[in-house]
Protein backbone atom coordinates (compact mmCIF):
# COMPACT_ATOMS: atom_id res chain seq x y z
CA UNK A 1 0.00 0.00 0.00
CA UNK A 2 3.06 1.90 0.79
CA UNK A 3 4.18 1.27 -2.73
CA UNK A 4 1.17 2.06 -4.58
CA UNK A 5 0.93 5.53 -2.52
CA UNK A 6 4.45 6.62 -3.81
CA UNK A 7 3.19 5.22 -7.12
CA UNK A 8 0.16 7.94 -7.17
CA UNK A 9 2.25 10.88 -6.07
CA UNK A 10 1.89 11.17 -2.47
CA UNK A 11 4.52 12.17 0.04
CA UNK A 12 6.12 10.96 2.53
CA UNK A 13 4.14 12.58 4.90
CA UNK A 14 0.38 11.84 3.20
CA UNK A 15 1.77 8.41 3.18
CA UNK A 16 2.56 8.00 6.42
CA UNK A 17 -0.87 10.40 7.80
CA UNK A 18 -3.08 8.13 5.30
CA UNK A 19 -2.12 4.77 5.41
CA UNK A 20 0.67 3.79 8.52
CA UNK A 21 -0.85 6.07 11.13
CA UNK A 22 -4.49 4.79 10.83
CA UNK A 23 -3.30 1.13 10.42
CA UNK A 24 -1.37 1.45 13.74
CA UNK A 25 -4.17 3.02 15.42
CA UNK A 26 -5.04 -0.26 17.33
CA UNK A 27 -1.39 -1.08 18.29
CA UNK A 28 -1.14 2.24 19.67
CA UNK A 29 -4.24 2.51 21.67
CA UNK A 30 -3.05 -0.81 23.43
CA UNK A 31 0.37 0.46 23.82
CA UNK A 32 -1.81 3.28 25.62
CA UNK A 33 -3.62 1.25 27.50
CA UNK A 34 -0.83 -0.77 29.19
CA UNK A 35 1.75 2.13 29.34
CA UNK A 36 -0.59 4.09 31.36
CA UNK A 37 -1.62 0.87 33.30
CA UNK A 38 1.94 0.12 34.49
CA UNK A 39 2.61 3.99 35.48
CA UNK A 40 -0.74 4.24 37.30
CA UNK A 41 0.22 1.15 39.19
CA UNK A 42 3.58 2.18 40.14
CA UNK A 43 4.96 1.67 43.43
CA UNK A 44 8.03 1.26 44.56
CA UNK A 45 9.72 4.10 42.47
CA UNK A 46 7.61 6.65 44.22
CA UNK A 47 7.67 4.52 47.33
CA UNK A 48 11.51 5.07 47.70
CA UNK A 49 11.71 8.36 45.78
CA UNK A 50 9.13 10.41 47.06
CA UNK A 51 9.26 11.72 50.71
CA UNK A 52 6.57 14.01 51.64
CA UNK A 53 2.99 12.15 51.66
CA UNK A 54 1.51 15.03 49.92
CA UNK A 55 3.00 14.03 46.45
CA UNK A 56 2.13 9.85 46.71
CA UNK A 57 0.47 8.34 43.85
CA UNK A 58 -2.76 6.51 45.06
CA UNK A 59 -0.69 3.08 45.26
CA UNK A 60 1.46 4.23 47.75
CA UNK A 61 -1.30 6.69 49.59
CA UNK A 62 -3.33 3.64 49.91
CA UNK A 63 -0.57 1.53 51.49
CA UNK A 64 0.13 4.26 53.50
CA UNK A 65 -3.64 3.85 55.15
CA UNK A 66 -2.94 0.69 56.80
CA UNK A 67 -2.03 1.04 60.02
CA UNK A 68 -0.03 -0.89 62.64
CA UNK A 69 -2.30 -1.83 64.81
CA UNK A 70 -6.01 -1.01 62.92
CA UNK A 71 -7.34 -0.85 60.26
CA UNK A 72 -10.05 1.44 58.19
CA UNK A 73 -12.01 -0.54 56.01
CA UNK A 74 -14.67 1.53 54.81
CA UNK A 75 -11.83 4.78 53.68
CA UNK A 76 -8.99 1.84 52.09
CA UNK A 77 -11.96 0.19 49.94
CA UNK A 78 -13.16 3.98 48.79
CA UNK A 79 -9.68 4.87 48.00
CA UNK A 80 -9.61 1.29 45.89
CA UNK A 81 -12.78 1.89 44.08
CA UNK A 82 -11.64 6.13 43.24
CA UNK A 83 -8.22 5.08 42.02
CA UNK A 84 -10.11 2.06 39.22
CA UNK A 85 -11.93 4.83 37.89
CA UNK A 86 -9.49 6.40 35.72
CA UNK A 87 -8.23 3.32 34.15
CA UNK A 88 -11.68 2.38 33.72
CA UNK A 89 -12.30 5.37 31.76
CA UNK A 90 -9.39 5.20 29.98
CA UNK A 91 -10.09 1.65 28.23
CA UNK A 92 -13.57 3.19 27.70
CA UNK A 93 -12.03 5.61 25.70
CA UNK A 94 -9.81 3.15 23.94
CA UNK A 95 -11.81 0.23 24.16
CA UNK A 96 -12.60 0.16 20.36
CA UNK A 97 -8.75 0.38 18.97
CA UNK A 98 -7.90 -1.93 21.43
CA UNK A 99 -10.50 -4.38 20.72
CA UNK A 100 -10.31 -4.44 16.70
CA UNK A 101 -6.43 -4.86 17.49
CA UNK A 102 -6.54 -7.44 19.53
CA UNK A 103 -9.17 -9.38 16.99
CA UNK A 104 -6.91 -8.48 13.40
CA UNK A 105 -3.54 -9.18 15.09
CA UNK A 106 -3.95 -12.79 13.61
CA UNK A 107 -5.08 -12.00 10.48
CA UNK A 108 -3.06 -11.65 7.64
Amino acid sequence: MIEAARLDGASDYRTFFTIVLPSMKPALAATAIFLFMQQWNNFMWPLVALQTSDKYNFPVALASLKGLATTDYGQMMLGISISTVPVIIIFLLLQKQFISGMLGSGIK
